[in-house]
């Protein structure tokens, strides 16, 4: 049964709300205070790089790559269905300014490898971006940039935009980012939390900010605390979604920011034009009991994390309104809202009921972290607990049916935990694959391959899956009939 191109022109999201009554089924296919610090006194000896540099005394290797030079084609690794792995690391490093600075940032513990851990992934033109935030001490550089192609395996990471902005001792540098995102004007927005030793003792050393630099000069054009009331007790910001609507007059001056409160359940909403913010809170934003129990491998652990995942749906017809789609990373839902209504602080305030649920539980072990939707209202998200990358057509009903996995692989998805689509003219989806439950509760196997970074082209990835929009069963547009949600 094929999908006109008409459904989507009208495409809504399912009125009804759905519940489970059918066994788990999907389609298989092959194969993540403000509080000044000390000034003038540090030790740190990241923190004498700018002087280091600028005195010439320290000059990069010119044998290293550069994250500009490019072979023909990007690596290929391994093979996880329509992914491929570009590249895939026992552990990271980066491209210290000269050998004697890394061995001092050895020495002095500023510098310890196997805390360093690849969270957040994006990707623009020519460039990966990953995050590195600061779950333990001993991590020098929170924000980095690889070659899209490359003829390593395992790439040196380089400090973005560059080592004097990891300088731990300034809230002004980068502190601890999760995850970043570039929009459609050519614009890096990264999120910092501004929260340190998170796996071990918390610690908001900084305001949580936000930061935007020009992809095109790599300069900084904006940099907004979010105000006091924001920061929690125990939040945490890690996650971003940008909302910039290219047809909109104005569009790019006009850009939204949503940003996720993990731990204390809520949404902050960033207006560029006002250069102000306010948050939002729901009951909706909360973790799910049943929902807060994982099992990894043999690891078993709790987390009770509220929302997390964004993901903005395509303009909605003739109208300037879109659908945030979202799920606290303990649960099995998805629910969604329109971002008109978050957009204007007054209209939330005076708005009941304004989030909805969208069909029926992704089934036990749905724990999905990161998603994205893409122009063509296909979603594509992580399913954690399943080592596997799972897709949704939202001119389809949301039902276990209907979501596809296209991926799954218990060595190379080990916890897939930030997902990102690029904006070249045929799209990939982008993933990185880290194992942090080991990372955090048990300890990452030195002999493996224990951090990936892999992309699908999107018309290959859902090409006769039920995502594929000219796909349908006798089925798919069925309501099913309440019944056990797990």
């Amino acid at each position: 049964m094929a999908v006109s191109q008409a459904w989507f022109q009208n495409w809504q999201p399912p009125t009804s709300l759905l519940t489970e009554s059918q066994p788990h089924h999907v389609q298989f296919f092959d194969n993540q205070l403000k509080k000044p610090l000390s000034q003038g006194r540090s030790t740190n000896v990241l923190s004498i790089l700018p002087y280091v540099l600028s005195m010439g005394i320290a000059v990069p290797d010119t044998n290293i790559k550069t994250p500009y030079e490019q072979t023909q084609t990007q690596n290929v690794l391994e093979r996880t269905g329509p992914f491929k792995t570009h590249y895939f690391w026992k552990s990271v490093d980066f491209q210290f300014p000269a050998d004697y600075l890394r061995e001092s940032a050895i020495l002095s513990g500023q510098y310890v490898q196997e805390n360093n851990l690849p969270l957040g992934i994006e990707t623009h033109q020519n460039r990966i971006f990953v995050s590195f935030p600061k779950w333990k001490d001993g991590i020098p550089c929170t924000l980095a940039t690889l070659p899209k192609v490359s003829n390593e395996a395992s790439p040196l990471f380089v400090p973005y935009p560059s080592w004097e902005w990891h300088n731990s001792d300034s809230c002004d540098s980068l502190v601890s980012v999760y995850r970043m995102q570039v929009d459609d004007c050519n614009r890096l927005w990264v999120l910092d939390s501004g929260q340190i030793n998170v796996s071990v003792k918390p610690e908001q050393v900084c305001p949580p900010k936000i930061v935007v630099f020009d992809l095109n000069t790599d300069k900084a054009i904006l940099r907004y605390a979010l105000p006091d009331e924001f920061i929690k007790q125990d939040s945490l910001y890690s996650n971003i979604a940008v909302d910039v609507h290219q047809n909109q007059e104005d569009a790019c001056a006009n850009a939204y920011a949503y940003i996720a409160d993990v731990w204390r359940f809520g949404l902050v909403v960033y207006s560029l034009k006002e250069n102000r913010s306010w948050r939002v809170t729901d009951h909706l934003f909360y973790p799910d009991p049943l929902a807060s129990a994982y099992k990894l491998h043999g690891l078993d652990f709790e987390w009770t994390d509220g929302i997390f995942s964004l993901a903005l749906s395509p303009v909605i017809g003739d109208s300037q309104d879109r659908y945030l789609y979202f799920h606290p990373m303990s649960s099995f839902r998805e629910f969604y809202m329109k971002t008109s209504i978050i957009k204007n602080e007054t209209a939330w305030l005076d708005s009941k009921r304004t989030i909805k649920l969208l069909g029926e539980s992704r089934g036990k072990n749905g724990h999905a972290s990161s998603s994205a939707m893409n122009k063509n209202g296909i979603m594509f998200f992580n399913l954690v607990s399943r080592d596997a990358v799972g897709c949704w057509d939202s001119r389809k009903p949301y039902k276990r049916s209907n979501l596809g996995i296209l991926a799954q692989s218990n060595i190379s998805l080990i916890f897939p935990n930030d997902l990102r689509l690029d904006k070249e003219r045929r799209q990939s989806v982008w993933v990185i694959s880290n194992r942090l439950p080991f990372f955090l509760y048990s300890e990452l196997d030195k002999n493996d391959y224990n951090f990936r970074i892999m992309s699908a082209y999107v018309d290959e990835a859902i090409s006769g899956t039920i995502c594929d929009p000219n796909y349908a069963d006798d089925d798919t547009f069925d309501v099913i009939k309440n019944g056990n949600d797990y």
